[in-house]
């Protein structure tokens, strides 16, 4: 058969087609007579058939024709190779039967003027039964009446007058009267409202304040792009290194293993077969599900890959045999295993995610047990003596995800075996080598740096005694425009927040630049922290201040057994935590400021050691929350204002604390203190790519490399 297969393809077609007829001849029957029998409404074909199981019917009808098709059938008749009859009965001009290939035969049935309505049915015996009728003529399409007749309603008849025709003096326009002048009626004021003056001048009144119109229509928030990958996920196939094409096949209900071995020989290929499943049992019979082709002008492979398919089964290909079964041993199956050091993902990470695809995952899980066992002293007055023991055990956690029945979720790594490793941040693929490809390409997806955000940080402390507060006008936020308030009015307490960039932050440049130069605001701190994404960094510049005493009694005796003074940082702490950073530049992200000072010390006697004195602190402190930012953009914190009052006695020794005397020998000064915390922020994303030259071309000013060589 091979050699035939090799000399020429109409060979090759005809011992295809002869394969296929072995395989249902035997499910063939042949139509051996046509009998008409007429009826009140229309005929009965009767088709006489002779062997073979009972035939399929495809009907069709189209325009004036009824058309049905017999599969598995031949046409054998005494009088020739095709049947017809013309007027069989009203309504039918002609009925005829013709084969339509080696297995097939058309009945077609053509009406006169309308198309005929029929169904098969079996009859006495091997008999095939056409019931037809003249099928019903269109009815004609209705006329339209010229008037249409109306019923009155049940509402109120309302009378409607027809006009006049005007005459020709009615015509001409009529002189209009003069209407009068309306006057509105003054209003009696007892006690008019007086302008208000001062220094001389009249202060106009304020105008009246009108809501702004709503807006037209409700407008959703912007929305930015999408970073979005691609994976074409496709099934496997065999391929049985065969181009020989399939001129026509039809197969109904055909044993899988019969179907596959069919095309196996084909192509000049051994098949080996299991129908033993996973639980033992034979998966659609011994020789499989059965399958239903009708296959035309198809290549071998395309034809063996497809029945795979929809049977649900397995194949690998091993030299020029083929094992095909529901689930084949770890022997006859093409296994790779490949190893993936992971850089920024974990394996726990990618093993889970790999597990909803259909994978099973393990992975090491190592735990410390700490146990405290008490052992008793030897004598009476030994003390106890306490062991700690730590015992550590490994156990193997399976990832797997199981889909309810009928869900008919997709899972391509269905039989992908994933083992994790925590130490070397490693996963194992153990599998199919289609499986294990595309596992690896899921990895890549997930293998993504996180960015990294460069935030500067400039916190100022002003002193509101020498210049005005840096307060934020909110008026930006509907102009469009920022503005630092430049009056010399008496500062707020709020805090204020503000988002500026371009232009904008030089004019507030410039101001803290002069209050800088004029000794009236200082730098406190100006450092640039780089933060990941989901990370969080802290700036802090605090002292120790002494703020209580933790005391410890003995609840038997009473007896003070210790005292531990309790210290608090005093100073300005900034929390900053960054949430995420997006595709599109924004850098969402918290800040939580805090500023605090210490007090007047406080003296009190706590009974335990004479007196003790303590340092209370002011603490102001706010949280933004949530703020997104565009990458460049400066956030100002503004408003935290920080007020102290301080009195000061100078005075003579001895004569300064005589009684009323006293007081000419003695001067006391108050000192009120403002100072305000103003914090600019400003986010940098950091291009950690492949092509990033970030920090290479840094050169250092002689000063810090004098520092940076001291430290080497």
């Amino acid at each position: 058969m091979k050699r035939l297969l090799g000399l020429s393809p109409f060979i090759l077609s005809g011992a295809l087609v002869a394969l296929a007829a072995e395989a249902s001849l035997a499910a063939t029957a042949t139509i051996t007579g046509v009998q008409l029998n007429p009826t009140a409404e229309g005929v009965e074909i009767v088709l006489d058939t002779d062997g073979g199981d009972l035939a399929d019917v495809f009907t069709v009808s189209q325009g004036n024709t009824f058309r049905a098709d017999i599969t598995s059938t031949r046409l054998q008749l005494a009088d020739g190779s095709s049947y017809r009859q013309d007027n069989p009965a009203p309504g039918i001009a002609a009925i005829t039967l013709a084969p339509l290939d080696a297995n097939s035969v058309r009945l077609i049935v053509e009406g006169d003027g309308q198309v005929p309505v029929g169904g098969f049915n079996t009859g006495s015996g091997n008999s095939l039964v056409l019931a037809l009728q003249a099928g019903s003529q269109p009815s004609p399409p209705s006329s339209l009446p010229a008037n249409l007749e109306t019923v009155p309603g049940n509402g109120p008849d309302i009378a409607q007058v027809q006009p006049e025709a005007a005459s020709p003096e009615e015509a001409a326009p009529a002189e209009e009267m003069p209407r009068p002048v309306r006057s509105d009626p003054a209003v009696d004021i007892l006690v008019p409202e007086p302008d208000v003056t001062i220094d001389g001048v009249v202060v106009p009144r304020p105008a009246r304040q009108i809501a702004p119109p709503f807006l037209p229509r409700a407008v959703p928030p912007p929305v930015g792009d999408i970073a979005y990958a691609e994976t074409a996920i496709l099934s496997s196939s065999i391929d049985l290194g065969s181009n020989e094409r399939i001129p026509r096949l039809v197969l109904r209900n055909a044993p899988a293993r019969e179907v596959l071995s069919l095309l196996a020989r084909a192509a000049g290929l051994n098949l080996v077969f299991t129908a033993v499943g996973d639980d033992g049992a034979a998966a659609g019979g011994e020789d499989g599900p059965a399958i239903t082709l009708d296959i035309e002008n198809e290549s071998v492979q395309d034809v063996f890959n497809h029945v795979l398919r929809v049977s649900d089964l397995k194949a690998n290909r091993v030299g020029r045999s083929i094992y095909v079964g529901p689930v084949l041993p770890d022997g006859a199956r093409n296994i790779v295993s490949r190893t993936l050091r992971l850089n920024q993902v974990g394996p726990s990470a990618a093993a889970g995610f790999l597990a909803s695809l259909g994978a099973e995952a393990t992975q090491v899980v190592n735990t410390t047990e700490i146990e405290t066992v008490t052992i008793e002293g030897s004598t009476e007055n030994a003390p106890a003596i306490n062991r700690v023991l730590e015992t550590e055990s490994t156990t193997i956690e399976q990832l797997t995800y199981d889909p309810e029945d009928g869900t008919n979720v997709a899972q391509p790594l269905t039989g992908l075996q994933v083992i994790t490793d925590e130490r070397l941040n490693s996963i194992t693929l153990v599998g199919e080598a289609e499986a294990v490809e595309l596992a690896t390409r899921y990895a890549l997806r997930l293998d993504l740096r996180r960015r990294q955000v460069a935030i500067n940080v400039r916190i100022i402390d002003v002193d509101l005694n020498a210049s005005s507060s840096v307060g934020v006008n909110w008026s930006f936020l509907s102009n469009g425009t920022f503005r630092v308030d430049q009056n010399l009015g008496d500062p707020t307490g709020g805090v204020g927040l503000a988002i500026i960039g371009g232009n904008p932050l030089d004019g507030l440049s410039a101001q803290i630049t002069a209050a800088i130069n004029n000794n009236n605001a200082k730098i406190l701190t100006d450092p640039t922290l780089v933060v990941q994404e989901g990370q969080s960094a802290s700036v802090a510049l605090v002292e120790n201040v002494l703020t209580s005493l933790q005391t410890q009694v003995n609840p038997e005796t009473g007896a003070v057994t210790s005292i531990t003074p309790v210290f608090e940082e005093a100073g300005l702490q900034l929390q900053i935590n960054v949430e995420t950073i997006d595709d599109n530049g924004f850098v969402t992200f918290n800040v939580s400021p805090q500023v605090s000072a210490p007090q007047a010390p406080i003296t009190f006697n706590s009974g335990f050691g004479g007196a003790q004195t303590l340092t209370p602190l002011q603490i102001r402190e706010v949280s933004t929350g949530s703020i997104r930012i565009r990458d460049g953009q400066t956030l100002v914190v503004a408003g935290i204002i920080q007020d102290s009052d301080a009195t000061s006695v100078t005075k003579v020794p001895i004569l300064g604390d005589l009684p009323i005397l006293g007081a000419l020998f003695r001067s006391t000064t108050e000192t009120n203190q403002r100072n305000e915390v103003i914090v600019l922020l400003t986010p940098d994303i950091l291009d950690d790519s492949d092509e990033s030259v970030f920090g290479y071309s840094y050169v250092p000013a002689e000063e810090i490399q004098e520092a940076i060589d001291q430290y080497r």
